[in-house]
Formats: structure tokens, C-alpha cells, sequence
């Protein structure tokens, strides 16, 4: 990459490896009030704001990054299509844009990540000086309705079913749904956790894995003794000890011991589950139902994925008689409203008029 910086300018070749921050550095060493901003492109104002780290000594995430960059290619992309730049564009062509992403069809949980990177740029580039109009201020709020949420709905009746065919069948799915839907944990979180992070906690007699979740926030997710017989067992049928110590494998290994990257496992996981249509007549009306509302422009998803499973572990402790405080510690949620979320339906069902009385209508009148 070569950078030259003056007192005025700021001038770089044309082949940048856009995650690669070494003209961040620069930037930082030489000072942002040093620098003429008004000749800079605004592709090397994008550049900068995927280096600036919102907390010191805590860098973005690959994925993230790489999730900014397209969003805000296209929003700079949108303001170079009328000629204009980012520290000339109006309060009226944010709204434009905001509007050519509704008629684009994207979904609302879509335009609302995309707002929000948006605003998150805008309002680095008007704290730096960059820009000197706050612009996020007319920007609208994105609404997301609860009903066009994923359903994760997810019921004892077919998670046992599901357990219980898996187990005679396919060892490897046995072992995968047992995990997620007795922990709670992200796809991520399995793919990375370590062996050596297993551990027994003698004070509360309960075995515990180490997992490193969003925010790199380090967290104790619970092993269950019938949970972790599955995955030793699994661990076993590849060749390696029960004995909790470092021998540098996953906790849920391949054949040689290393991690599987989330997203096989997301999909494998996903595929397998669907391939059992014809057995099950739950995973079919799923299957069916989300086909439906996608014919009629709905974005309600029914598939059973791996995030089904986290919302599966928020219902059975809550049936167990767990707060919402302990379900939002072991899930990891930031908010306790995501937590919230997670129960909404299952809180709708058991709240029901219709529940109040009973399985039957009229016998109730008599």
C-alpha cells in the first residue's frame, strides 16, 4: 500500500487492501485536523471509519467489517449516481435513499441494519470534523412488527422426536441438536468452543463449558451429564479420550480434531433437519408454510436452524421457573428486550383467552 501524507493531503494509491488498517495508523499518527478533507475521497472516508475502533483495544470483527463496507458502498455508490458527495448531500436525498431501499424490497430487518450502518458513518464523519452537519437527524426510524419476526416456535414434542430419531440414525445431528437446544449456544460459540474448556464445578455438582460469544464477552454455558455422554461419545466414535484436558481439539471436532467452520455446520445442520420432510409432518408444514408466506411477501421464516434451538432453551427454562434475568445471562443477550422477544410467543400461547378455558368449547356452557 502506498500512503503519502502532508500537512494538506492525503493521497494513496489506487490498490488497497480495505481491511488492511495501515493507513488508519497513519492517519491517526499524523491527526485528522492536519488533513484537508475536502479533496479526500469518499471512498478513503469509508476506508477510515472501518478502522475506528468504538472501544480502544477492540477491533471490529472480519464479518462486520466486511458487512459495513458493503452497506456503505452502496449508500456512497447511491449519492455518486447523482453526481453529488457525501459532504454535499441533503437532508432530502438521505430520505430518497431510505426510500429506494423500501422499493428495492428489502426486508425491514434489513433496512434497519442498513440505516444503522449508514448513521453510524455519517455521524463518525460529522465527530471528526468531516462533515459539518449532523445528517443522521433525518433519517427515519426503521419498524420492525413483531409478527414479521422469525418464527423460532419450537416445541418439546418435536424437539424429542427429532432427539430420539437422530440418535438410532445420525449421531453427529444427535449430538449437534443436544448441545444447542440443552445450552442455548450460537452456532458460532460450538464451532469455536475448545475440548479444554470443559470443566466440573464441584459446588454446584454441574459440569460447565467455557465459550467466548458476541462482544468477545466470556461466559459459563452448562453441560448436563446426558449432554456431555453425547459428545463424548461423539468425541470417541472420531478417535479421541473423554479425559477433560488440552489435547488442542474442538469440542465438537472433525475427524482430526479441528473446528468446523459455523456456516457447514448451520447449513449441514438446516439440510438435515429438512431432509426428513416425509418423516416428520411438522418439518414438512414448516417447510410449506414458510413457501406460503413468501408467495404472498411475507418475510415470517419456519425452518428449524440452530437459532431455532436458542429460542427453544429460553422457553424450557422458563417452563423450569427461571427469570428472565438468569435466561438473558445464559443466552448472552445484551438487552433484556431480546430476551423478552425470544418469549413472546411462548408467553402469548400460555396468556390465551382460549387457554383459560379449556380444550373444549360448548362442554365448558353446560
Amino acid at each position: 500500500m502506498n500512503i503519502s501524507l502532508t500537512t494538506t493531503s492525503l493521497r494513496l494509491s489506487n490498490q488497497v487492501d480495505w481491511f488492511d488498517d495501515t493507513l488508519y495508523k497513519q492517519v491517526i499518527s499524523h491527526g485528522y485536523r492536519n488533513i484537508d478533507w475536502s479533496h479526500i475521497p469518499d471512498e478513503w472516508l469509508l476506508y477510515l471509519f472501518l478502522h475506528e475502533e468504538p472501544t480502544l483495544g477492540k477491533k471490529r470483527k472480519m464479518n462486520t467489517l466486511k458487512e459495513y463496507f458493503r452497506d456503505i458502498r452502496h449508500f456512497l455508490s447511491y449519492i455518486h449516481d447523482k453526481d453529488s458527495s457525501v459532504r454535499r448531500i441533503h437532508h432530502e436525498e438521505l430520505a430518497h435513499y431510505q426510500l429506494q431501499l423500501t422499493e428495492q424490497g428489502y426486508k425491514s430487518m434489513t433496512l434497519r441494519r442498513k440505516t444503522a450502518v449508514v448513521k453510524s458513518f455519517l455521524s463518525f464523519l460529522y465527530r471528526k470534523g468531516i462533515i459539518q452537519e449532523d445528517l443522521t437527524r433525518s433519517m427515519k426510524q426503521i419498524a420492525v412488527e413483531k409478527e414479521d419476526l422469525v418464527n423460532r416456535d419450537f416445541y418439546e414434542e418435536e424437539v424429542q422426536a427429532l432427539l430420539d430419531y437422530f440418535k438410532k440414525h445420525n449421531w453427529f445431528m444427535y449430538t449437534m441438536l443436544f448441545v444447542l437446544v440443552s445450552t442455548g449456544l450460537r452456532i458460532q460459540e460450538l464451532s469455536s468452543a475448545k475440548w479444554s474448556g470443559v470443566y466440573y464445578h464441584p459446588e454446584v455438582n454441574l459440569y460447565f463449558i467455557t465459550v467466548v460469544g458476541k462482544r468477545d464477552k466470556v461466559r459459563e454455558v452448562p453441560l448436563f451429564e446426558e449432554v456431555l455422554e453425547a459428545l463424548t461419545e461423539f468425541r470417541s466414535r472420531r478417535g479421541f479420550h473423554s479425559t477433560l484436558e488440552d489435547d488442542g481439539t474442538a469440542l465438537f471436532p472433525k475427524p482430526n480434531g479441528d473446528a468446523y467452520h459455523y456456516k457447514y455446520l448451520s447449513n449441514e445442520f438446516t439440510n438435515q433437519i429438512n431432509h426428513l420432510a416425509n418423516t416428520f409432518s411438522f418439518i414438512k408444514r414448516r417447510i410449506d408454510m414458510e413457501k406460503q408466506m413468501k408467495n404472498e411477501g411475507k418475510s415470517i421464516k419456519f425452518k428449524i436452524t440452530p437459532h431455532t434451538c436458542r429460542h427453544y432453551t429460553a422457553a424450557y427454562y422458563l417452563a423450569k421457573g427461571a427469570d428472565l434475568k438468569a435466561i438473558q445471562n445464559l443466552l448472552d443477550h445484551e438487552s433484556s428486550s431480546t430476551t423478552d422477544n425470544y418469549l413472546r410467543r411462548t408467553r402469548k400461547f400460555h396468556e390465551h383467552a382460549a387457554v383459560k378455558i379449556g380444550g373444549q368449547f360448548m362442554k365448558n356452557n353446560q
